[in-house]
Formats: C-alpha cells, sequence, structure tokens
C-alpha cells in the first residue's frame, strides 16, 4: 500500500487511522526511512489517537517510552537508533515486550536477528515535495490491519 503525504498534517491524518483499525492484542510495527522523513511524528498521532492524554516524546534517547492504552493494552514506542549493538536489548527485558503488548520500533534493523516478523512495515521516505508511506503487511493480524484501515485523503 502506497500512501502520498503532502505534509505533516497527512503525516498526522495516517498516524491516526491507523490506530481506528490497531488490534486490540499485541502487535508489532516496525517504521523505517530516512532520518527526519516523519517516523516518530506518525507515531505520535497514532498513540495520541489511542488515549494517550501525556506528552509523547520521541524516545531517542530513552529508547523506550510506555503508554497504558487500556486494561488489556499497552503500547511502547522504541527508537533503536542508538543501540551500537543488538544484544543491549536482553539488558532491558526485549523480548518479555514482543508477547505481551503493542510495540512501534524505528530503526528496527539495529536489532538485528533479535526481532521477529513485524506485523505491519510502515516506510518512510522524502517523494517529490512531501512524502510517500509505503505500508506491508507481514503476517495475518496485519494483513488484516490494512484491510480495515480507512487511508486518508489529503482534503
Amino acid at each position: 500500500m502506497r500512501i502520498e503525504l503532502v505534509d505533516e498534517a497527512m503525516t498526522r491524518k495516517l498516524g491516526k487511522a491507523l490506530a481506528k483499525s490497531c488490534p486490540k492484542s499485541p502487535f508489532l510495527v516496525t517504521l523505517t526511512g530516512h532520518l527526519g522523513a516523519g517516523k516518530s511524528h506518525l507515531a505520535r498521532a497514532f498513540l495520541k489517537k489511542l488515549g494517550v492524554t501525556d506528552a509523547v516524546p520521541s524516545p531517542t534517547y530513552t529508547l523506550c517510552e510506555t503508554y497504558p492504552i487500556s486494561k488489556k493494552l499497552t503500547v511502547s514506542h522504541m527508537d533503536l537508533y542508538r543501540l551500537e549493538d543488538p544484544e543491549e536489548l536482553e539488558y532491558f527485558g526485549f523480548r518479555d515486550l514482543l508477547d505481551h503488548q503493542g510495540l512501534l520500533i524505528e530503526w528496527p534493523e539495529r536489532a538485528g536477528p533479535l526481532l521477529p516478523t513485524a506485523d505491519l512495515d510502515v516506510h518512510l521516505m522524502w517523494h517529490d515535495v512531501g512524502r510517500l508511506c509505503v505500508m506491508s503487511a507481514q503476517t495475518k493480524k496485519g494483513q488484516r490491519w490494512l484491510d480495515e484501515l480507512k487511508v486518508p485523503s489529503a482534503a
């Protein structure tokens, strides 16, 4: 699925739309793209739409920010950009997070072989004067998510 993101407002709309069709059970979303392509911006809109009322800082320095969404769902937003070795995730309890909550992971390639198959891969890139988002489902859960997604329009 390819979506043109003409401005930041469109990126926010996409984040909100992804939250509306989000599974109510643990999930894994990988967010890839160049620095400044909008990964954190999309994640912030996603989390706000899920009901996070506090500030949603970028986890660039903390590695992980966790948000209780409901009694059944917690979502962690991770940014692995500063990770030097995938083994560092073991100290963090990464394997436990995988089975028990929703995960949004920026720079997933830094996790190496520790990262299982994502439900949804979201790739943001610069395109013309805006950005392009390419999403692909990697699991049945991810495919259901995309099937239910109502793609926002630029208007």
